[in-house]
């Protein structure tokens, strides 16, 4: 239906066409109700580069019966709307846009009801992903006992913020959203947002701290084996396995780590690194305004848009602004 690292787009105008491409992309499924012969859908679905994506905006209220299918952890996220989850134990859970999402695991039957005119976006979970966000144990406590992720808290809200722009970014790219490396950064950035909104999210006596068994004393190294090698990679294409690797520690471990001494990500570390970087090389006199795209690209920036909002975010100025400031001073 699609390449490895391609897009597909489909308009369903009748339920037949929708469960057929639902049941080719992730599960069998089926309607639960007769829907009028008018009815109308949207799928599309991508691959950023191993992640799956699979986007879908009912068009009116809609009952889905999911069949159980191949193992496979999907993690579903309303973007606009709601949806009401229900297991054949009778529980019902309802996931609504901003407040949480759900995380499945597909080898149980499943049964979706979509208020009118919701989105929902499908991140489909691979072995590595699931490694990172801390093994099959941590996601089967999500996926067998709580299976909603709340997105209330500050790490929860930036991840579904960034759910919306990969769908938004995605839906109007389409096949140059894989250029220029923006979906490989963007993938690491989802599943590194998501690690650490799962941690939020777990019941407090199910975390393991990083104050506990005495691991606190090694995040120095990690950290600074890390950094080290961001540092020295601020102009070549980095992904988070890169980091991983060169911390010697593990994914989980890692994130952990950073989360506590550093107050963020490996990767947003790493950004705000390339983002004193490139202040530094537009405060020290010698570049112009024609310079600011060329400099920001070299630094690993390959969406100019986010760029501009991410540094003034850290420096309350436009790049143009800095330039003009060091000049004046």
């Amino acid at each position: 239906m699609m390449a490895d690292n391609g897009f597909s787009h489909r308009l369903s105008t009748s339920p037949e066409a929708f469960q057929a491409t639902m049941s080719s992309l992730l599960r069998p499924c089926r309607f639960g109700r007769k829907l009028g012969r008018d009815y109308r859908t949207e799928v599309f679905h991508a691959r950023m580069p191993s992640l799956g994506l699979t986007f879908v905006r009912m068009g009116e209220t809609a009952r889905i019966g999911v069949d159980a299918h191949e193992d496979m952890t999907l993690l579903q996220i309303p973007l606009a709307g709601a949806f009401v989850s229900r297991e054949p134990r009778g529980r019902d859970l309802v996931c609504r846009a901003g407040a949480s999402a759900q995380l499945v695991n597909a080898n149980a039957p499943i049964d979706l009801e979509f208020e009118p005119d919701t989105s929902m976006l499908i991140l489909n979970l691979d072995r590595r992903q699931i490694d990172i966000l801390g093994g099959k144990t941590r996601v089967d406590g999500f996926t067998h006992t709580s299976r909603l992720v709340t997105l209330d808290s500050g790490v929860g809200r930036a991840f579904f913020k960034l759910a919306v722009f990969a769908t938004r970014e995605l839906e109007i790219r389409k096949q140059g959203f894989f250029e220029g490396g923006l979906a490989e950064h963007l993938e690491d950035t989802l599943i590194a947002s998501l690690e650490a909104a799962l941690d939020i999210a777990a019941p407090v006596e199910g975390r393991t701290g990083a104050h506990t068994g005495g691991r606190i004393a090694i995040a120095p190294s990690i950290i600074r084996r890390a950094e080290a090698f961001m540092a020295e990679s601020l102009t070549r294409p980095v992904k988070l396995t890169d980091i991983v690797a060169a911390s010697g520690a593990s994914a989980r471990t890692l994130h952990r780590m950073f989360r506590e001494v550093r107050g963020d990500t490996p990767l947003g570390v790493l950004k705000t690194m390339r983002l004193d970087a490139v202040h530094a090389r537009l405060t020290s006199g010698k570049a112009g305004n024609g310079d600011v795209t060329r400099i920001a690209t070299e630094l690993g920036f390959n969406h100019m848009g986010l760029f501009a909002a991410d540094y003034r975010s850290r420096f309350g100025l436009l790049p143009s602004d800095t330039i003009r400031l060091s000049r004046t001073h």
